[in-house]
């Protein structure tokens, strides 16, 4: 049989062998059972709490590959590997088994088993006490950290404008300190001043500080390397440049299978700090009354939803910022045209590209070819087509397998029947006989299932075919009419069909300057909708030219 093996390491569990051991000890447990593993079926999760559910992509890959028949057996050291939520754990593990996967934990030599209600309770229950154990960490955790915070030291990450510095006895670090940052901090209070007294706006600083090539906050994975207006906000608000921590403005919480922080409408622990001012008090009030002082706009609220055709799935490709919606001007007359959002937020420095274009002409450009390259039926029919006979070629591969697992089938039939007449004859019934009858069973009702489905192969793929071609056809007829009565849908529709973003490039040819975007269209979703079994991608990409 085929094993998949899946090991995880929380954030908890400092041990860097033991994802090691457990994708050894899970290997052994393999070539114990007479199961083979194939090195691309072990599935590694390092440092991912188990209460996280979404973001887990060694997970989800071997659910996938669990959909397409990839192997027969997940080996994993026990429930906790697999998470720490009582109701989703649960659900995880019976998704497996309804795929006929079987589950092994290699640390007690259990298989488990969901065939009557004892057992279903028996999962609840250790699910339940992982659960409960991940909270008494979190609250051990949240007890140190609220200890730290109240002594005024650093409670993890870091601040723009102060260091870290580790306070040691001998080897043994006892916790870590914020200390000034001479250089950063003077750009702190540059900052401040050009907003409280030369009256400076947001991008304005943001452009400044760019030009001057000032290094930015380090944002790990998240930054860009450039300063950008959120984070000049979120600093003129930052009490800490006052001499002041707090602690507990922000919480975690689950929600969805995964940890989102959320507001809480007061802090827990809040120290004065005056050897971490930055800021005088002059400065500090000078800026919050600019601040009051400033008007905004209900329109300018933050994370309202895109409200144009291409907005929020188009990317600039000279610095990969968004590509976004402002004012402009067709000759003399005001519209509203695309342009790159760094550019026009962060400066020259961070994106050169000054290029704009209408936005009604270039969604009109990308409509139209949408409807000429990929809203043709002979397109989509035909890529059914080709998908319908690749997919009967692998069937009738699959259906002439299944001589091996009918002689494999009849040799086990063999050995049950001699092990059927060992027992009749035999008064103290052995163990060992009873075990691999069981086993022998048990793996009889598995290749009967396979042969089957192998039988039934190409009949399923034709029928699934000619329900997705009707489909296609319905769905191109209703998309036409829906790029031009509704844009919230169309614009839907479009993200579906470009998920990795429209990329848009300056060019210049025959005396004309043009935008070139490109990307990689996707048909399956798009077209077929997510019941399909197929993602097709159109084989010229799209790359509307768009004249100046």
């Amino acid at each position: 049989m085929r094993a998949a093996i899946y090991v995880r390491r929380s954030t908890d569990e400092h041990q860097a062998s033991s994802l090691a051991v457990q994708e050894e000890e899970a290997n052994r447990f393999a070539t114990s059972q007479g199961w083979t593993v194939d090195p691309g079926h072990v599935y590694r999760e390092d440092a991912v709490s188990r209460a996280e559910f979404k973001k887990r992509p060694a997970l989800i890959a071997m659910l996938n590959a669990a959909d397409r028949g990839a192997f027969e057996v997940v080996i994993t050291r026990d429930e906790t590997r697999l998470g720490g939520d009582m109701i989703r754990t649960g659900l995880l593990v019976q998704d497996l088994l309804d795929k006929d996967i079987q589950l092994f934990y290699y640390f007690t030599g259990e298989r488990v088993r969901l065939d009557d209600a004892t057992s279903k309770f028996l999962l609840a229950a250790r699910n339940f006490a992982s659960e409960l154990e991940r909270e008494k960490i979190s609250q051990r955790t949240r007890e140190h950290l609220l200890t730290k915070a109240r002594r005024g030291l650093n409670v993890g990450g870091r601040v723009y404008g102060y260091s870290n510095v580790e306070r040691k006895d001998g080897d043994r670090r006892v916790h870590v300190e914020y200390v000034i940052n001479p250089e950063e901090a003077e750009v702190v209070r540059s900052i401040f001043t050009m907003y409280a007294h030369e009256g400076l706006g947001l991008k304005r600083i943001t452009k400044a500080l760019n030009a001057r090539r000032i290094p930015s906050p380090h944002a790990g994975r998240r930054g860009t390397g450039s300063w950008s207006p959120s984070v000049i906000h979120d600093m003129l608000r930052r009490v800490r440049y006052r001499g002041v921590l707090e602690w507990g403005r922000m919480a975690k919480t689950y929600r969805g299978g995964t940890k989102v922080r959320v507001r809480r409408p007061a802090v827990d622990v809040r120290v004065e700090r005056p050897d971490l001012r930055i800021i005088d008090d002059e400065l500090w009030i000078a800026t919050q009354a600019r601040i009051a002082g400033v008007s905004r706009s209900p329109r300018a609220k933050a994370g309202r939803p895109p409200s144009h055709l291409l907005s929020g799935i188009s990317r600039c490709g000279e610095c990969g910022g968004p590509i976004v919606a402002t004012n402009g001007k067709q000759g003399k007359d005001p519209c509203k045209v695309y342009a790159c959002g760094w550019h026009r937020s962060r400066g020259d420095e961070v994106c050169a590209m000054r290029f704009r274009r209408p936005v009604a002409e270039v969604n009109a450009e990308v409509v139209r070819w949408v409807r000429q390259r990929i809203l043709r039926e002979s397109f989509i029919v035909e890529a059914i087509h080709e998908l319908r006979a690749g997919v009967l070629k692998h069937a009738r591969q699959m259906a002439k397998g299944t001589k091996a697992l009918e002689d494999e089938a009849t040799k086990l039939r063999r050995e049950v029947d001699r092990l059927v007449a060992a027992l009749a004859t035999s008064d103290d019934k052995p163990d060992a006989v009873v075990r691999a009858l069981a086993e022998r069973q048990a793996r009889i009702q598995e290749l009967d299932a396979q042969i089957r489905v192998a039988r039934m192969a190409p009949e399923a793929v034709s029928a699934e075919a000619k329900r997705l071609e009707a489909e296609a056809r319905r769905r191109i007829a209703d998309l036409q009419t829906v790029l031009d009565t509704n844009p919230e849908e169309a614009r839907a529709f479009l993200a579906a069909l470009f998920p990795g973003k429209l990329t848009w490039r300056p060019i210049e040819t025959g005396g004309c300057r043009f935008f070139e975007l490109t990307a990689e269209a996707v048909v399956g979703p798009a077209i077929i909708g997510p019941s399909g079994f197929h993602k097709g991608a159109s084989p010229a990409g799209v790359e509307p030219a768009l004249a100046t």
